[in-house]
């Protein structure tokens, strides 16, 4: 068997999440867990210590802490852990977190575990994902890049267009593709959960933020540095719209859902949740399975 791919790097832990792609994704992924959420009894539930979220890390499990379980959350360093924390005070539910900067994996074991888009940013995703079903009493939760989006389709097209060496994105690595994927989650259990997840009309960019699908893909051309936009401004400016964070989180109706988030939710089309199954797999940025444990 040859060996996969190398490993795509994370950049830094965000402390805000910008722009309506990084909202609605959040807001789809909450959806889906929530939906999840009802059918299982979760008191104890653990996330990290890798994260693949463009926005914020750590913040996955807010539907099942808003639940009342008692959520752990791994995160790189004290920053990360600062800006979850403020979050969970803002959403006032700080009294179910366990935040911790770590990259160690926990000793104790959990009704839930979720990892969120890291499988191809560890050196050894079957280690990483094997790791993360031994803590996992009853359920395992994974989500991953989905590679065959339009998004991925069209990335791949412009990608032809770039000199080599072209570098490995998410959707190249072995750990997306479901033949190879799915025997690994079978190995922990039974897959009893299979959705596609974060499905908008616009495509996963794939590029750095700040940048477009277009502009990021010229800018990577010969001489392409004119057509650069990104990246983001590390401090976006106060008052931007979908600029979320602590003190300002509108998810589960907090500050920023009725006025912003909703509206805007409202006015672009999505297949999520949808039993339109063929067409959300044309869409969706991420497939999520759950996986109940043996």
């Amino acid at each position: 068997m040859s060996a996969d791919p190398g490993v795509v790097p994370l950049p830094p832990p965000a402390r805000h999440d910008v722009g309506l792609g990084t909202a609605y994704e959040r807001w789809a992924v909450y959806q889906r867990l929530e939906k999840w959420l009802e059918e299982r009894e979760v008191a104890t539930a653990l996330e990290g210590p890798v994260d693949g979220m463009a926005g914020i890390p750590g913040l996955h499990l807010v539907p099942a802490a808003a639940r009342g379980a008692r959520v752990t959350v791994l995160v790189p360093d004290a920053g990360a852990a600062a800006t979850v924390r403020g979050v969970y005070a803002t959403l006032g539910i700080s009294d179910r977190l366990d935040v911790r900067a770590s990259a160690e994996w926990p000793a104790e074991t959990f009704d839930l575990v979720l990892t969120y888009n890291a499988l191809p940013s560890v050196p050894d995703w079957r280690r990483y994902l094997a790791e993360a079903a031994a803590r996992a009493r009853r359920h395992l939760i994974v989500s991953v890049t989905h590679p065959a989006s339009y998004g991925v389709f069209a990335r791949k097209a412009l990608r032809l267009l770039q000199p080599a060496p072209k570098p490995l994105e998410l959707f190249d690595h072995p750990s997306t593709r479901p033949e190879i994927l799915t025997p690994e989650l079978e190995r922990h259990g039974r897959i009893v959960g299979d959705e596609f997840v974060d499905c908008p009309w616009w495509p996963d960019l794939f590029v750095e933020t700040g940048e477009t699908l277009l502009t990021g893909t010229l800018s990577r051309l010969p001489f392409g540095g004119r057509f650069r936009r990104g990246p983001a401004t590390e401090a976006p400016a106060a008052g931007e719209p979908f600029l979320y964070g602590p003190g300002r989180f509108p998810f589960l109706g907090g500050d920023g859902w009725a006025d912003e988030l909703e509206p805007a939710l409202k006015r672009h089309p999505n297949l999520d949740g949808r039993r339109l199954r063929a067409l959300a797999g044309l869409l969706a940025h991420h497939r999520m399975r759950a996986v109940l444990r043996a």
